[in-house]
């Protein structure tokens, strides 16, 4: 990281993929996982006579990421043509806004151990997608599934200050877009990307040097790496006497490191003018304010009552707010079971991470009979955890399955040190261990005895009588 004086200078340009059933242009699907260029037509192919009709839908995901970011929604934008020539922009062009976007100013707030921020926004305009060019060996192949699926890009000032500022504006962001249905932000699908801008100035000096962009990162952590080594590569360059060249880059994700891929084009290069088959668009402020009357109430209200009535962390809350379908999944279990901060745990540690609907994981029912069995103290955690895989399976109701797998906490001695003698018979090396004062090689003794009983046993009850044993 930075040894010397210079500071990073980061903006984020973020593009997400709206919630729609249908392209921006077009009325092919937007279904991800499609067979290859099957949802396709003249339109979002670019052939000659086929003229663009804009989604509504699109227009409304737009307006309603506005006003979830504090911007100002302008009644009148336009589209543009972007220019440039790529395998995957079959029309040798992209329609996008330039000039006049629909939406400016907003900011995205951030806290962390730098304290709290907001990061101001330049802009939010609607643009398409381009296809997905697919590389096997010396071959490349093209998708065109994704041609003209509608984004909005989201542009940041260049006032985030370091890899963790970045990555904490990113998870703020995707928060917000899920949580306001405007972006599914499956970042592992494409639907959620980012280019980062970074450059170095010396502390005080008005100017930044020149920047270098890294392409289409596609996951939160390879921002913050790819920013790390970036940082670390121009620090080296200016420390040598050197200048840092305007470039576009891209993240290796094998190697760590960022690899040019051009020389920076300016936007001049690409060309701009009107888009002359789409009209101005023209909305009315009462089309903005239905919009917002239809929009859910800002969460962090409700992540402060989650804190403060369920004992929760605020980054607990916050998961369990902005995951999809997570939030009133919760409510419901929460309704049926006095352990609720035992429900938060288990959504999300073995909910959220499956992202799936939650009742198609487990139902709210059988969840909060799971908490009640653990916060009673009738199943250990291990068993727990093994119970809800279960119960996933089979579907029939928890105390059940635990009865028929023998998942019921074993507190009985007798029947535990059967366990502990078999481990300490069966572990010589961890016992000798232990003896010659290596405190740790109880755990693996430990380990042995839960293994044994499927996570059933008393672990404080298990480890007293290992202990008796060795001793």
């Amino acid at each position: 990281m930075i040894k010397t004086d210079l500071q990073p200078v980061i903006g984020l340009e973020v593009h997400a993929e709206l919630l729609t059933d249908t392209k921006a242009f077009c009325s092919c699907s937007t279904n991800f996982g499609s067979s290859p260029n099957v949802n396709t037509c003249p339109v979002c192919l670019g052939m000659p006579g086929a003229l663009p009709s804009l989604n509504s839908q699109v227009v409304e995901l737009a307006v309603r990421a506005g006003l979830a970011l504090g911007c100002e929604i302008h009644e009148r934008s336009v589209f543009d043509r972007k220019n440039y020539f790529y395998p995957d922009l079959p029309k040798g062009y992209q329609i996008t806004q330039y000039r006049e976007p629909i939406c400016t100013g907003g900011g995205v707030r951030i806290s962390g151990g730098w304290g709290e921020k907001t990061v101001e926004l330049e802009r939010i305009h609607i643009e398409e997608d381009a296809g997905k060019l697919i590389h096997r060996g010396e071959k490349t192949l093209i998708d065109f599934n994704r041609a003209g699926v509608p984004l909005i890009e989201i542009v940041s000032r260049p006032q985030i200050s370091s890899p963790e500022e970045a990555m904490e504006y990113l998870e703020d962001l995707r928060r917000t877009l899920t949580y306001y249905g405007i972006s599914d932000c499956k970042m592992n699908e494409g639907s959620m990307r980012c280019d980062v801008n970074i450059s170095l100035r010396r502390r005080g000096a008005d100017r930044a040097g020149e920047r270098c962009e890294i392409k289409n990162i596609n996951s939160i952590s390879f921002a913050g790496k790819a920013l790390e080594y970036e940082i670390e590569r121009q620090r080296m360059i200016l420390e040598s006497g050197e200048i840092v060249r305007r470039e576009t880059r891209r993240f290796n994700e094998d190697t760590g490191k960022t690899e040019h891929m051009r020389y920076k084009e300016t936007e001049d290069d690409y060309r701009y003018f009107r888009e002359p088959n789409i009209p101005v668009l023209k909305i009315s402020r009462d089309y903005i304010d239905s919009i917002r009357a239809s929009m859910p109430e800002p969460p962090y209200e409700e992540i402060c009552r989650l804190v403060r009535e369920y004992g929760m962390t605020e980054r607990s809350a916050g998961m369990i707010m902005f995951s999809p379908g997570i939030y009133p999944y919760f409510l419901r279990v929460a309704k049926m079971t006095s352990f609720r901060i035992h429900a938060a745990n288990f959504i999300i540690g073995e909910i959220i991470p499956k992202d799936k609907k939650p009742e198609s994981v487990i139902s709210a029912e059988h969840l909060a009979e799971i908490c009640d069995m653990y916060g009673n103290g009738e199943i250990v955690s291990s068993a727990a955890k093994t119970l809800m895989s279960i119960v996933q399976e089979t579907g029939n109701p928890p105390r059940e399955e635990a009865v028929k797998n023998g998942l019921f906490r074993i507190r009985d001695r007798e029947m535990l040190m059967k366990y502990a003698e078999e481990a300490v018979a069966e572990n010589p090396k961890s016992v000798s261990d232990y003896r010659a004062g290596k405190a740790n090689a109880i755990k693996q003794l430990l380990g042995s005895v839960m293994r044994a009983t499927k996570g059933a046993a008393d672990p404080d009850l298990a480890e007293k009588l290992l202990r008796e044993l060795i001793e």
